[in-house]
């Protein structure tokens, strides 16, 4: 990538993060209508692209305007009803969400709550969803954006399929950065968003709905939702039918980010994106940084990490912008003591090197201090 200013930095956030030359320009491409049949191409493309990379064959594929926080609300209020129960394995922020998504809906929330950094043990997950009356929906963030943990997915989905429950994943820190297979593994829904691994702008909630998900909804009322009821956005997902207007720009760009994807092969992206973390993590340690994860649930797609002694964070992040580099904060438990740094979508090594040397410098000055 070439060189970047104060006014244009690096993004190295967990999300959104930068994009491709081609991403970039089918979003600058002329409007088109959301009638057209070129946009119900791009959404057949990217429908097709979706399920091949969760590894959901026969998944149902909804691409609504708005964020990955719409997709989850979206998951729930379509797939369980006020006074069911819900449990909830929580790794950081994005679960305390859900957390609050399910009690704003009236629903009986258990949340199997982990040490900010750590995995919850299946042992207490197995004992929350036996606990009582059996629950009607798991639910699981494979990457806590806050914590960096990444979860027991196959663990979690056969606890909550032997109670019987439907397993929701939360993917937006994870779809397009890891091999999910989500067939294999017992998920029914997984929630995403474009603006992380798969390397698109955000403003799309994403939604995959697999066949035992799709019947839970059949046999369910209708949900005290409009724009949020999933059977109304059915016609519009595989037609040029209207319900409401698609954000086509945002549809076109994801769908080139589909396509990078593909080429590049996920066998591969895969690989890169264990490769990059592990040149980021490496290069941390040396600068004395320290990893707020376990080990054992270190995600490839951002690191969360406390800086050495006498380094203060806002101050680093200060002067990571002022060289041209955009980290992020610490959010929840972590904040004001770990930075945040994404290694994801079309981010690889030379983007890595840049930060790092950004960070060599920026703590030498303050240590020197």
């Amino acid at each position: 990538m070439s060189p970047y200013s104060r006014e244009d930095p690096l993004l190295m956030i967990p999300g959104p993060t930068p994009l491709s030359p081609g991403v970039r320009a089918a979003l600058a491409a002329p409007l088109r209508s959301h009638g057209s049949a070129e946009n119900a191409a791009s959404l057949a493309r990217i429908r097709s692209g979706l399920r091949r990379l969760a590894g959901m064959s026969s998944a149902d594929v909804f691409v609504l305007p708005g964020s990955g926080t719409l997709a989850m609300e979206a998951a729930v209020v379509n797939h369980v009803r006020g006074g069911e129960r819900v449990v909830i394995v929580n790794h950081g922020y994005f679960a305390d969400r859900f957390v609050d998504i399910c009690a704003i809906h009236g629903l009986d929330v258990d949340d199997v709550h982990a040490q900010w950094g750590h995995r919850a043990s299946l042992d207490e997950v197995r004992a929350v969803v036996e606990r009582g009356a059996p629950p009607a929906l798991v639910i699981v963030t494979h990457v806590d954006t806050s914590t960096g943990v990444r979860a027991d997915v196959a663990g979690v989905a056969a606890v909550a399929r032997d109670a019987g429950a439907v397993v929701l994943l939360d993917g937006v820190c994870s779809t397009g950065g890891m091999r999910e297979d989500l067939d294999d593994l017992g998920v029914d829904l997984l929630v995403t968003a474009p603006q992380k691994a798969l390397a698109a702008p955000p403003g799309l909630a994403l939604v995959l709905c697999s066949p035992r998900a799709r019947e839970r909804r059949q046999v369910l009322r209708a949900p005290a939702a409009y724009y949020l009821d999933l059977s109304r956005w059915e016609a519009p997902m595989t037609s040029t039918a209207y319900f409401a207007t698609h954000a086509t720009s945002l549809i076109r760009a994801l769908d080139a980010s589909v396509a990078e994807i593909f080429s590049e092969g996920l066998d591969e992206r895969f690989r890169r994106h264990h490769e990059v973390a592990e040149l980021a993590r490496e290069g941390f340690r040396e600068l004395h940084f320290t990893p707020l994860t376990e080990e054992a649930a270190l995600a490839p797609t951002l690191s969360v990490l406390a800086p050495p002694t006498g380094v203060d964070e806002a101050r680093l992040r200060q002067d990571l912008l002022a060289d041209g580099v955009l980290v992020a904060p610490g959010i929840g438990a972590f904040a004001g003591m770990a930075i945040r740094v994404g290694h994801m979508g079309a981010a690889g090594r030379a983007e890595v090197m840049l930060v790092l040397d950004a960070v060599r410098r920026a703590t030498a000055r303050q240590t020197a201090a």
